[in-house]
């Protein structure tokens, strides 16, 4: 079968387009691969900067002190603390013996007759005092002179 100048022509083009269809197919699937792989690369990027910035926000706390020591014994900070709520009469101290650590100051803090207001001040005065005090362990019971009242014991910790 002999084809005519005009019909190798005809098939000529339509090869060509079929070709030219197939690279513009392959160019935008090129181009959406390579989309993506800038995405990845740019969230990488991100990525790496945020620990770059989490690094050294770690080298600057490590470098600044943990937590400043009391200045003064705890036994007196507490009796201070106690009298300027106004819970002088009703404080009881003991110094603790510390085996966990070594640098750690303890001791137990009983307080009777605490109203809930009361209880809630001295808490709050002990956890944002400066330095940082520690409440290790905490109970509430019953007042013994009234059901209405509370009997506080916890254990308060400072850093030496």
């Amino acid at each position: 079968m002999l084809l005519s100048a005009r019909e190798k022509m005809l098939i000529a083009l339509l090869g060509a387009a079929l070709v030219a269809a197939a690279g513009f197919f392959a160019y935008r699937a090129l181009r959406g691969y390579e989309e993506r792989i800038e995405g990845r690369i740019q969230s990488e990027e991100a990525a790496l900067r945020q620990v770059a910035a989490l690094r050294e926000e770690l080298a600057r706390l490590r470098a600044a002190p943990r937590v400043e020591p009391l200045r003064q014994p705890l036994l007196g900070y507490l009796e201070r603390l106690a009298r300027e709520a106004g819970l002088g009469d009703r404080l009881q101290l003991n110094l603790m013996p510390q085996d966990r650590a070594k640098d750690l100051e303890a001791v137990e803090v009983k307080l009777d007759a605490l109203t809930l207001d009361e209880m809630v001040g001295i808490v709050h005065a002990l956890e944002n005092a400066r330095p940082p005090l520690f409440i290790d362990q905490f109970e509430v019971t019953p007042s013994f002179r009234s059901r209405e009242l509370l009997r506080v014991t916890l254990r308060v910790l400072a850093q030496k």
